[in-house]
């Protein structure tokens, strides 16, 4: 999925949101764009309502739509605005990994990297940790060097702490981070052998880029598996994790990740996208909606307290090519026609996430039935393959999430008012 850069600047987004929602009745999204069983939300907003004393962790989990960035950064950016930022949460080194990402920082390294991704089926390796991904090198003396963008006003790349987990395939492997002081600790996260390792990372002011050594005294493989970074203050920590193809089946079948990222991230909320991949293959109802408990499962089991919210996938499409032919001059020239028409997969695999929800008591924003009310506002966001969105089709998605989670907050706030209210 190739998506353009974001280029845009906070007043610029802004006013981007808004006149996209202008376009479009706000009455009449208001009605579509909330979140069912919001009740479920509730310690979550209870957590949100004392950020201004407390690092408040979300992870966003998903597939192509999160690994690009542009719908969880979109909003994280508005929690952030209005309750705060804690630092810029999980990130990986995927352009090392030949991979996109988000466009706001950088990984860089002298040496060669591999990849094993969630949706490999001959991986070198069963742990991906909490992003999914690893990267490995064979170098007696990996090192990487992290770049945040400086003086980003839509994100807050500001760092002065940061935890680094990898596997460095010895005991003995010392770390260095110039101007930084550095603490090694065992057992990040389940599944790892013995060699696994964070590395807790304190900069006595500031930063936006780092570099880190591993000197070895081995040829075993090197891991890494990424890092979350924090800024020292408090409000909203907003993690995201997603791989491109990524299904509920493969976050099940590498549940380590989940497990991984329960423990390390620690998230208050869990929102979960994903659904897409499997409206474009054999769709078996009962099958997904199986799936899809073996996924909250694992999370309710090794986060209890976490909240949960699923979204349901966008409207996508289906393609039609059709050729045909016409004389140009004394040749005839093939050309295409293509046709988009619904994919009825879609439609099964978003009511399966709103019967799931219902009858098991998780919140669920039925971003489908927004998609559909709002096709107006998302002509133009739609990339050529009618599945993925362009960055702005991605910021509106985003926009609306917040949307939906701000206006859930609001009504939890008269609640306990109303609460309080009696009780006096």
């Amino acid at each position: 999925m190739n998506i353009s850069s974001w280029s845009t600047s906070k007043k610029g987004m802004i006013s981007l949101f808004a006149g996209m929602l202008t376009t479009i009745s706000s009455v009449a999204v208001g009605q579509v764009n909330t979140i069912s069983q919001d009740t479920a939300l509730y310690r979550f907003f209870r957590a949100l309502h004392h950020a201004d004393s407390n690092v408040v962790s979300v992870l966003h989990l998903g597939d192509s739509h999160i690994q690009a960035g542009f719908f969880p950064f979109t909003t994280a950016f508005f929690l952030q605005q209005d309750f705060g930022s804690a630092g810029r949460g999980w990130v990986f080194p995927y352009n090392l990994a030949n991979t996109n990402g988000p466009s706001d920082y950088r990984w860089n390294s002298t040496g060669r990297w591999d990849v094993d991704k969630i949706i490999d089926r001959n991986k070198s390796t069963d742990l991906l940790g909490p992003g999914a991904m690893v990267i490995t090198s064979r170098n007696e003396a990996p090192a990487l060097a992290y770049s945040g963008r400086e003086n980003d006003e839509k994100m807050d790349n500001n760092i002065r702490q940061a935890e680094l987990f990898y596997d460095a395939g010895s005991d003995n492997s010392p770390v260095s981070i110039p101007g930084a002081g550095v603490d090694i600790s065992a057992t990040p996260f389940e599944g790892g052998p013995q060699t696994l390792r964070k590395a807790s990372v304190t900069f006595p002011e500031a930063v936006q880029s780092f570099q880190v050594r591993w000197d070895r005294q081995t040829t075993q493989p090197f891991r890494f598996y990424g890092a979350l970074l924090q800024n020292g203050n408090n409000g909203v920590l907003y993690s995201a994790v997603g791989v491109n193809g990524a299904t509920f089946q493969q976050y099940n079948d590498n549940n380590t990740t989940l497990i991984a990222e329960m423990q390390v991230m620690q998230p208050q909320l869990v929102i979960i996208s994903l659904g897409t991949n499997e409206a474009y293959g054999s769709l078996n109802a009962a099958t997904f909606r199986s799936q899809l408990d073996d996924a909250v499962s694992t999370i309710r089991k090794y986060q209890p307290k976490a909240c949960i919210v699923l979204t349901t996938p966008p409207e996508c499409k289906r393609v039609s090519k059709k050729a045909y032919r016409r004389k140009v001059g004394k040749k005839y020239k093939t050309y295409y026609k293509i046709a988009y028409y619904p994919n009825p997969y879609i439609a099964v695999v978003t009511q399966q996430i709103m019967s799931y929800c219902r009858e098991n008591g998780l919140a669920c924003w039925n971003f489908n039935a927004v998609n559909k009310a709002m096709a107006a506002g998302f002509s133009g966001g739609w990339q050529g393959d009618h599945i993925h969105f362009n960055s702005r089709g991605y910021q509106l998605q985003g926009k609306l999430l917040y949307e939906a989670l701000r206006n859930s907050y609001d009504k939890y706030l008269k609640v306990e008012k109303t609460h309080k209210n009696i009780a006096e």
